[in-house]
């Protein structure tokens, strides 16, 4: 259980959770910050809020990935798609 957890955890787009006797976890506490992943999307964590922009419910309003590429048929949300485009970082 506890290395399908650390998994979870490691979820860069908050689509993964998980609950434990119904009880649904609780996301870590992060800073607010941008990351930009290589050859990848935006990393968002700290809970920055998405304006304007429907997430589906239970969605991560902690952590979640937008799109870089323009490959994703979820935007403005990361889908993995840019690994099937082949994007690649214009440096």
């Amino acid at each position: 259980m506890q290395e399908i957890i650390a998994v979870i955890r490691k979820c860069p787009s908050g689509a993964l959770s998980y609950a434990i006797d119904g009880v649904e976890a609780t996301p870590p506490e992060r800073a607010p910050m941008v990351t930009v992943a290589d050859n990848g999307p935006y990393q968002i964590t700290g809970g920055i809020e998405l304006m304007a922009v429907k997430q589906g419910h239970g969605a991560s309003s902690e952590h979640y990935t937008l799109c870089r590429c323009g490959a994703s048929k979820n935007k403005p949300f990361c889908d993995g798609s840019h690994w099937d485009a082949g994007f690649r970082d214009p440096i």
